[in-house]
């Protein structure tokens, strides 16, 4: 069965998946949508599904071709490898995702920090004062 575009909006990258192999793997579903998709509404609708970290680069500069796009994101990859962005990967991150058949992918380990903050109580608490 051919996947819609409720579908493709409801993807998302695995963290540990190359982002050349995820456009490659969304642009062949995106190939068997009817009615098809026209270039543009692909690059928009792939950018939505993408970690907010891509997100946030890719958001502002739509670029004009799909290849563009690719190389844009493999660049970002890039940079996350060597370290020239300041990323902390979240914490809480889902670590299943459903294909276009519905069949979930392998999951992976979670690991969560959570903290709290603490309230220092003032030592001298006035009553009454006027």
């Amino acid at each position: 069965m051919a996947p819609d575009r409720t579908q493709l909006q409801n993807m998302s990258k695995w963290e540990h998946e190359s982002f050349k192999d995820y456009a490659q793997w969304w642009k062949d579903l995106v190939a068997q949508v009817v009615p098809p998709m026209v270039e543009r509404e692909m690059i928009t609708m792939i950018v939505d599904t993408l970690p907010v970290f891509y997100y946030e680069k890719l958001v502002g500069y739509m670029p004009s071709s799909f290849a563009d796009l690719v190389f844009t994101g493999e660049r970002i990859e890039v940079g996350l490898k060597r370290g020239k962005f300041n990323y902390i990967a979240p914490a809480s991150t889902s670590n299943r995702r459903f294909r276009a058949t519905g069949a979930k992918k392998k999951e992976g380990d979670a690991h969560t920090v959570t903290s709290t903050l603490t309230w220092l109580k003032s030592q001298e608490t006035p009553h009454n004062t006027y």
